[in-house]
């Protein structure tokens, strides 16, 4: 249950019971509702699109998540344990604070154990740093059926072109990314983006700068026109099923239609 519900209920159950401390505490939930959903919000954004299941998430980010559910946890456990606003014989719901209390103070210790311990894996040798300036080239796009936050996750092959002041070879790499929809136009096998990589050794490891498209070499307005017919189809279809709302739409047109 969401925070701010589970505080709309228990200033409800207070009210009705005359327990003044779950009224006070419901309503610090309530208030704080808004604010976790906020960074949650902030935390799916600042994730790599390395992929879900071991995210590279932004240090001051992080930190601001430990805090909030320091936020939560202590004043609750607080008013839970010390009986604030619970009088002697309504003592049994100082569970309320209590197990909300404990649950965010776990949650937030715990993660902070699980970040300290991934970032000392992930600062050990053999680990990539997307430092590299590179141009990546589409070779194919395939669709993941997957949206995150209402964008598309598409599954790419990408050659990778470090710039020669690297000293690192070109490598192929199969990597998932999310892709903002300020993109899609520019979304053409053969073309690319400029990127920062890792290298070889973490190919899956890369920041791509999205807004620096970068065309084939050679490539024409003949090369151009033939693909257009097919782009905007692709958006049709993102349009067909909900995923771009008309401004976006007309947005993303426009800017296939002024690639010709």
């Amino acid at each position: 249950m969401k925070l701010a519900a589970l505080g709309a209920v228990t200033v409800v159950i207070g009210l009705w019971l005359g327990i003044s401390g779950l009224v006070g505490i419901g309503l610090y939930w309530v208030v704080l509702g808004p604010v976790v959903r906020r960074h949650q919000g902030r935390l799916r954004a600042s994730m790599s699109d390395e992929g879900e299941a071991k995210p590279v998430v932004d240090r001051r980010t992080f930190a601001l998540g430990s805090l909030i559910w320091a936020l939560i946890g202590v004043p609750s456990l607080v008013v839970g344990i010390l009986q604030i606003g619970i009088a002697a014989e309504d003592a049994s719901w100082r569970w309320l604070p209590i197990v909300v209390g404990g649950t965010a103070t776990a949650v937030g210790v715990l993660a902070a154990a699980l970040f300290v311990l991934g970032s000392a894996v992930s600062a050990g040798p053999g680990a990539g740093n997307a430092a590299t300036p590179a141009t990546i080239w589409i070779r194919a796009v395939r669709e993941t059926g997957t949206f995150i936050n209402e964008r598309p996750r598409l599954e790419f092959e990408l050659q990778v072109e470090p710039d020669a002041s690297s000293g690192l070879d070109p490598y192929d790499v199969t990597k998932k990314a999310t892709v903002p929809y300020t993109a899609i136009g520019a979304l053409r096998v053969g073309d690319g983006f400029r990127a920062r990589v890792a290298g070889p050794q973490d190919a899956t490891a890369m920041e791509i700068l999205w807004s620096e498209p970068v065309s084939a070499p050679g490539s024409g307005s003949a090369a151009t026109s033939g693909d257009v017919a097919g782009r905007l189809a692709a958006l049709d279809q993102l349009r067909a099923a909900g995923s771009v709302d008309d401004e976006e739409y007309a947005e993303q047109r426009r800017r296939i239609l002024d690639a010709l």
